[in-house]
C-alpha cells in the first residue's frame, strides 16, 4: 500500500509543481522514444516526452553507469519509521548520515524534512538534539546516560544522543538549509529557526561543548569526527570529567558553515539583525580556528587540551575533515591549495603502501580503541573523503586532480560493482559505515564539481554553472538536476569539438538568473563567443585554469539558452 501511495503522490506533485514553477514545454514529441523523465533537446525547445518535470540524471560517457550505481547505493539506505501517527523517512537512521546523504537524495526524494522536523520537536531544554532513531533494544542506548536517551514504548522507538558527539547541532542547520533550498518553503524554514539557533547557542556556551580559552567547539579526544574516545572502551560514548578533550578543526568548520547558513535563512526571513549577528559570530570563529589549527600545510588533527601520549604527533596527522573544511569555506583559497597539495604529496609518498590518498587519518595511531593502524577509521581509506576532496579540487583550480579522483573512483566501482565506505590500504572493502554516505559525496562532486551546477539561492532561481568536463576528457555530456520535493530543475547539454576548438553549452530549467563559467582545455587561455553575438564573455583565471564567463541575466526560465565559444 505504501508504494502505491508514494507513486500517486509523486505523480501528483510533479504535475502540480510544473504548473506552479511556470515551466513551458514544447508540444512536439520526438521521433524516437526517450526514457521517462529525460529531456529532449530539439531546436529551441526542451521538453520531456510526457510533459512532466524531468528526473535527475547524469549522461557523460563512462560516468553514466557510475552515477547510476551511486544513486542506487544512496537509495538503498532509505528507511521508514512510524511515529505518533506519522511516517518518518530517513536515509539512513543516524541523522549525521541522513544529512550527509542528502547531498545526493535531495535530487529525487520528495520527503527531506520529516526526520529533521521530528528531531526539532524532541529538542531538549539545553538545546541539544538526538541523533539516532532506532529500536529500544539497540545497544547505543546503553552507551550514554539517561539524559541522552529516550524510549517511546507506544511506537517501539528509541532516540539516542551520543553525548561526546559535537557535530549534531551544526549538521541540523545544514540539513534545514538544504531542505529550504530544495523546497522553497519559507514558512517551514522560519518555523525551524528558533530551534536551530538554540542548538548553535548550546554549542557556543555549554561547558561540555565550548572551550572558552580558545573560543572553539570541543569534543573528547576522538579520531576526527568519530564517536569513541582515546583510552576508553568504544562502548562509552558519554563525556566523563577525566576524559581527554580537544579542539577538532572539522567540528569548527561545521559550526562556521552553520553560522553562515543560519544567517542566510534569517536574512531571507527578513531578520537582518539576527543575520548580521550570526555572520559576525561565524567570521570571528573562522579567524580563531585558522590561527589555532592551521599548521601551514593543513589543519592539525586535534588541539589537545591536556597532554596525551599516543605515539603520534597530532600536527603530523592529516585527518578526513580537512576535505570538509575546504567545502565549508573555512580556509582561504591559498590555505585550501596547501591542503589539496598535501593530499597529492602524500599520495606519492604513500603509493607503495596505500592504493589512494583518501585517508581517514594519516599517519594512524598504533592503537586507538579496538583498532590497530590501518583498520577502520584509524587509517582506513574513505571514499567519502574522495568525494569531498574531488569537489574541493574542482573549486580551487585543481580541476585535473578533481577529475583524476573521479576517474579512479569510476574504475573501482566498475571493478567491484559497488562503492564501499572504507577500504583497506590495499584497496579491499572493510565496511564500517553506510556506503550511501560515500556515494552521495561523490555524486555531489560530479554535480557541483565536474558539471559545476551550483544553486546560489533556492529552487535554482539563481545558479552558477561551471562545466569542467574537459578536465576529465569528456566531450559530450547532458546533466539534469531536479529537487525532489519541488521539482525545480536545471539542465546542461555540453559539446566540445576539439578540432574546431569550440565548446557549445545549452542550459534549461527554471532559473531566473544564471552565470556560465566554461573551463577551457589546459592549453587554452582565451575565448570568444561565436553565438549569440549579443552576449559578452570575460576571462577568469583560477590558478593555471582559464574560464570563459558569460552572464545570462534572464536565466533559463523563459526558455533554453545556448552559447558557443571558440578558444585559443
Amino acid at each position: 500500500m505504501h508504494k502505491i501511495r508514494r507513486r500517486e503522490m509523486l505523480k501528483n506533485s510533479l504535475g502540480l509543481s510544473s504548473a506552479l514553477l511556470g515551466i513551458s514545454w514544447a508540444q512536439s514529441l520526438p521521433d524516437n522514444p526517450t526514457p521517462s523523465g529525460r529531456l529532449i533537446w530539439k531546436g529551441g525547445t526542451v521538453k520531456t516526452a510526457d510533459g512532466s518535470a524531468p528526473t535527475t540524471y547524469f549522461d557523460a560517457g563512462r560516468f553514466t553507469p557510475f552515477f547510476d550505481q551511486l544513486q542506487r547505493t544512496v537509495r538503498k539506505d532509505r528507511k521508514e519509521f512510524h511515529y505518533q501517527g506519522k511516517v518518518i523517512h530517513t536515509n539512513p537512521a543516524w541523522v549525521r548520515d541522513n544529512i550527509h546523504e542528502m547531498k545526493g537524495y535531495k535530487f529525487w526524494e520528495t520527503d527531506l524534512s520529516t526526520y529533521v522536523d521530528t528531531l526539532i520537536t524532541l529538542q531538549q531544554p539545553e538545546g541539544f538534539f538526538y541523533e539516532i532513531l532506532t529500536d529500544p533494544g539497540n545497544m547505543h542506548l546503553t552507551f550514554v546516560t539517561e539524559k541522552f536517551r529516550r524510549v517511546d514504548a507506544t511506537d517501539n522507538i528509541g532516540w539516542v544522543r551520543l553525548e561526546l558527539e559535537a557535530d549534531v547541532e551544526y549538521l541540523m542547520v545544514e540539513g534545514a538549509y538544504n531542505i529550504w533550498q530544495a523546497t522553497g518553503d519559507m514558512d517551514a524554514m522560519k518555523g525551524r529557526l528558533p530551534a536551530l539557533e538554540r542548538g548553535l547557542r548550546y554549542c557556543f556556551t555549554h561547558p561540555t561543548r565550548w572551550d572558552a580559552e580558545h573560543g572553539a567547539l570541543k569534543r573528547t579526544f576522538t579520531i576526527d569526527t568519530w564517536d569513541f574516545t582515546y583510552g576508553r572502551s568504544d562502548r562509552i560514548r558519554r563525556i566523563d570529567p577525566d576524559m581527554p578533550m580537544g579542539v577538532m578543526h572539522g567540528d569548527n568548520s561545521g559550526l562556521y558553515q552553520a553560522c553562515r547558513q543560519l544567517a542566510a535563512m534569517y536574512r531571507a526571513a527578513g531578520e537582518a539583525d539576527r543575520a548580521a549577528e550570526w555572520d559576525q559570530k561565524g567570521a570571528e570563529l573562522r579567524n580563531r580556528i585558522n590561527r589555532l589549527c592551521f599548521n601551514g600545510r593543513y589543519y592539525t588533527h586535534q588541539i589537545l587540551l591536556q597532554p596525551v601520549d599516543t605515539g603520534v604527533r597530532e600536527e603530523d596527522i592529516l585527518s578526513l575533515s580537512n576535505t570538509y573544511d575546504i567545502n565549508r569555506g573555512l580556509p582561504t583559497h591559498e590555505m585550501a591549495l596547501k591542503i589539496l597539495d598535501e593530499y597529492a604529496r602524500r599520495r606519492e609518498e604513500r603509493k607503495a603502501t596505500h592504493f589512494a590518498e583518501w585517508f581517514s587519518i594519516d599517519p594512524p595511531y598504533p592503537q586507538f580503541g579496538p583498532y590497530s593502524a590501518g583498520r577502520y577509521i584509524n587509517g582506513g581509506i574513505g571514499s567519502f573523503v574522495a568525494g569531498e576532496l574531488s569537489k574541493a579540487a574542482f573549486e580551487h583550480g585543481r580541476e585535473a586532480y578533481g577529475a583524476d579522483i573521479l576517474n579512479r573512483l569510476e574504475k573501482m566501482v566498475a571493478r567491484d560493482g559497488a562503492i564501499y565506505f572504507l577500504y583497506t590500504p590495499e584497496g579491499k572493502d572493510q565496511g564500517g559505515g553506510p556506503s550511501g554516505w560515500s556515494a552521495a559525496a561523490i555524486q555531489s562532486a560530479m554535480i557541483e564539481g565536474l558539471a559545476g551546477i551550483r544553486d546560489e539561492d533556492v529552487l535554482f532561481r539563481r545558479v552558477t554553472i561551471s562545466p569542467r568536463f574537459v578536465a576529465a576528457g569528456i566531450n559530450h555530456a547532458e546533466i539534469c538536476t531536479r529537487y525532489g520535493p519541488s521539482s525545480a530543475w536545471v539542465a546542461i547539454n555540453f559539446d566540445h569539438n576539439a578540432e574546431e576548438r569550440t565548446i557549445r553549452v545549452r542550459l534549461a530549467g527554471v532559473s531566473k538568473q544564471a552565470r556560465l563559467r566554461i573551463l577551457l582545455p589546459a592549453a587554452a587561455h582565451s575565448a570568444t563567443i561565436v553565438s549569440p553575438k549579443t552576449l559578452q564573455a570575460t576571462m577568469e583565471t583560477m590558478e593555471q585554469s582559464s574560464y570563459a564567463v558569460i552572464p545570462l541575466a534572464n536565466g533559463t526560465a523563459g526558455g533554453p539558452q545556448g552559447v558557443t565559444i571558440q578558444y585559443v
